[in-house]
């Protein structure tokens, strides 16, 4: 005679899936993590995750002070992908527009623009373009090419309806600080804010919870040592090991993938450290969250790594998101990690330009370190 546990049971199975529904529902942060996260994320990631390139930010330098020139300005303006600027003052600063962001194409019309057009030949305009993003770099210019075509499009059928040859618009272009426009300029430096995010917060937030899970953390109560002191002592070595990433992270970039750090490196340690000061800040704000070092991991995925990944600027651009997310955005930390590292890196800028993120880094980083540390301590109280 066959046992009763020797065959398949679907009520056994009906069973343990009531028992398994009712423990999720009676976990309410375990329900929060597998239903409320998922469709959070996929409502704003399914926003942000936009690729396509709008209201790039053009200035231009118009130095015909012409009809043509001014017609040729209203049909960029008026193509959908471009929110243009008109330059004025000395030429020598223009290059700063590009430095700060200002702009991420500069286009320069020529004195004799609206002569040559009208002596039907070839009007070259120079295009400065910030290839320091080398998608934006790519996109832009080929929407610029496609402004400046239907342009000549329009003069050539007027000049068919006078029977005269069509003059032509054409472009000399030139990418900066990514003369190739190779993706890894960009891509490479900003994976080391990955990486610190990684090493430095999800590793201290899992050391902490599992020291409790063993019983260490009770046997360091006991001694004579201090909560603050216990804290200082707990995050202390995840700093040395974030600057051992990124000694290690700038090896690989500058050997393996070739990627020239323009900026000062001991700036790069310095605003690193303001970094360090946020990823261990969150760290220790979810170990104080959770009880397990599964749950520890579940939040800081779902709740820190994909939102900074995706909503920072690592993929998608900040500028190309709705409003909306872009004000989520302005309080992720990475997002201005990721500024500075490309900034030192791509464009060699240096404190007059990286202070704002270096300083909403500072600021980030003592609120959170600061209310994790009062949780942690009320925690061990």
């Amino acid at each position: 005679m066959k046992s009763e546990t020797s065959y398949f049971s679907l009520h056994r199975v009906k069973v343990l899936l009531i028992k398994e529904l009712a423990q999720i529902r009676r976990d309410r942060s375990l329900f929060g993590i597998l239903v409320i996260a998922p469709v959070f994320q996929l409502l704003v990631m399914g926003f942000a995750a936009n690729t396509d390139i709008r209201n790039i930010s053009v200035s231009i330098r118009d130095n015909a002070h012409s009809t043509q020139s001014r017609e040729y300005i209203r049909s960029l303006a008026s193509s959908g992908y471009f929110k243009t600027t008109l330059v004025t003052g000395p030429e020598s600063g223009d290059g700063n527009l590009l430095v700060s962001g200002q702009a991420g194409l500069l286009v320069v019309i020529p004195p004799d623009f609206e002569k040559r057009l009208i002596t039907r030949r070839s009007a070259p305009v120079q295009v400065l373009v910030d290839g320091s993003d080398s998608n934006f770099g790519v996109n832009g210019l080929n929407y610029l090419q496609k402004a400046t075509r239907l342009f000549s499009s329009s003069l050539a059928g007027l000049e068919i309806s006078q029977a005269r040859r069509a003059p032509a618009v054409t472009i000399d272009s030139r990418a900066w600080y990514n003369p190739r426009l190779l993706s890894r300029y960009y891509m490479v430096p900003a994976l080391m804010g990955v990486l610190l995010l990684v090493t430095t917060m999800i590793v201290t937030s899992m050391s902490l919870v599992k020291e409790r899970e063993e019983g260490t953390m009770e046997q360091l109560l006991v001694t004579p040592i201090r909560p603050v002191e216990l804290m200082i002592g707990k995050l202390l070595p995840f700093v040395v090991i974030g600057f051992m990433e990124i000694t290690l992270a700038l090896g690989v970039i500058f050997g393996v993938f070739g990627v020239p750090l323009r900026g000062n490196v001991l700036l790069l340690y310095a605003f690193s450290g303001l970094f360090l000061l946020t990823t261990l800040g969150l760290g220790l704000f979810v170990s104080t969250l959770v009880r397990t070092q599964q749950q520890a991991m579940m939040v800081a995925t779902f709740f820190v790594m994909m939102p900074f990944v995706l909503l920072s600027g690592f993929i998608f651009p900040v500028e190309n998101m709705p409003q909306a997310i872009q004000m989520i955005a302005a309080f992720i930390p990475l997002k201005y990690y990721l500024e500075i590292v490309r900034g030192l890196f791509l464009k060699g800028t240096g404190w007059h330009e990286l202070w704002h993120p270096a300083l909403m880094l500072l600021l980030w980083g003592i609120a959170i370190l600061g209310l994790a540390s009062l949780k942690f301590r009320k925690r061990l109280d």
